[in-house]
């Protein structure tokens, strides 16, 4: 999935507002693009992604590097079913409380599997909500 960050301000206190799943400590905010947002070269597999982590849940660098990173990395090797149609997503990730703390180093694999683990559930979620499959027989 081609992915574009969003950086308004306005596109944030928009999503703030929209639907959400919570997993854990993440909460996935998402709506589909408006109009004016795909007349703008959108291509099929285009997505807006916004990431917040604040500083007063997670204080290491790192880690919040490792939490965006993971976000993107899972977005663009996200599988959609066959058949399935989805306008173009805006989807903001939100660190809504600390990570427990189980994980010693910012870098500690666990803490890897732990993030990657809510991301994929949090996508999964989003999918099974969102996504439109067509041309199933009711056979």
């Amino acid at each position: 999935m081609n992915i574009e960050m969003l950086r308004q301000p306005d596109a944030f206190a928009a999503l703030f507002a929209a639907r959400h799943i919570q997993q854990a400590e993440f909460r996935l905010h998402y709506r589909a693009a408006s109009a004016e947002w795909q007349q703008v070269g959108a291509a099929p597999s285009r997505c807006w992604l916004g990431l917040v982590i604040p500083k007063k849940f997670c204080k290491a660098a790192v880690r919040r590097n490792l939490i965006k990173r993971v976000m993107r990395q899972a977005l663009r090797e996200l599988r959609l079913p066959e058949a399935a149609q989805l306008q173009a997503p805006v989807l903001m990730l939100r660190l809504t409380r600390k990570l427990p703390a189980d994980f010693r180093s910012a870098r500690s694999p666990a803490l890897l599997a732990y993030v990657q683990q809510a991301v994929n559930a949090l996508l999964q979620a989003w999918i099974e909500r969102t996504v439109i499959v067509t041309g199933r027989s009711s056979a």
